[in-house]
């Protein structure tokens, strides 16, 4: 089901409003990972490499996935965070989950590559195409910070000084949190002075990230298409009043045009 609108070029904005109302925006807080630069396809090639694996060595894909995405992924989460280091241990946990149901013990070798699989899988940050133009567009325009989610706040900076993005939204108007949610957002838009929650926008690739924590304080909100749900995203959104853009370049087009 798509929920949202999707934006044509037709110079309307939110709520029938003339476009010229894009000028009430003071703040554009931009998502990093899956907005920028392209982190699900790494994370989901890991996977498909770990269920792989698990199949030869005689564990159905089905309930490998059933166990990897239903079981342990929601625990790791709760307890590494966001983020790849996560990984490891959830693969081998899932390996050793696998091994309990068919009664098998499990190997310390074949665990130990189940974790390699999903160690330092992602490399650099790979940069969407046009994004960094369009982010430097935008910041030109309309006061433009970063707002990004990890357990590991430093590692998640060096990804995006990496990436370039410091060098178009300097430090000082970058902020990482642990998980966003409506009190991290709201925390975030006001440690820039503004008070208005309805003057602020964001944009982001996530339903349960992105566009939800900004609906719920009644900030604005644009969803960068995801080329490919997360299962942990796959929410539904706390009202429709959002745009929808297929990607990052389009939705900076349209509030700056």
């Amino acid at each position: 089901m798509r929920f949202g609108r999707t934006m044509e070029r037709s110079g309307r904005g939110w709520c029938g409003e003339s476009k010229n109302g894009c000028e009430m925006i003071e703040l554009v807080l931009v998502d990093f990972d899956d907005t920028l630069v392209e982190t699900a396809p790494a994370f989901q090639h890991a996977r498909e490499a770990l269920f792989a694996f698990l199949e030869a060595e005689g564990f159905s894909r089905d309930v490998s996935h059933k166990v990897h995405y239903d079981e342990v992924d929601p625990e790791l989460l709760a307890a590494h965070g966001m983020g790849p280091f996560r990984m490891a241990p959830s693969f081998r946990e899932t390996y050793v989950r696998l091994c309990r149901k068919k009664g098998r013990n499990p190997d310390p070798k074949v665990a130990e590559r189940c974790a390699g699989l999903g160690r330092d899988f992602l490399g650099r940050p790979k940069v969407m195409d046009g994004s960094l133009e369009s982010l430097l567009a935008l910041s030109e325009k309309i006061p433009t910070a970063i707002f990004s989610q990890a357990a590991q706040t430093q590692y998640q900076l060096e990804r995006i000084r990496e990436a370039g993005v410091t060098e178009i939204i300097p430090l000082d108007r970058v902020r990482i949190v642990e998980r966003k949610t409506p009190v991290t957002f709201q925390e975030v838009v006001h440690s820039f002075g503004i008070h208005e929650p309805s003057h602020a926008t964001m944009i982001g690739n996530s339903l349960r990230s992105d566009i939800n924590p900004a609906l719920a304080v009644g900030a604005r909100a644009i969803l960068v298409e995801p080329y490919e749900m997360w299962h942990y995203d796959n929410v539904p959104p706390i009202h429709e009043d959002f745009l929808r853009f297929p990607t990052f370049s389009e939705a900076v087009s349209y509030l700056t045009e």
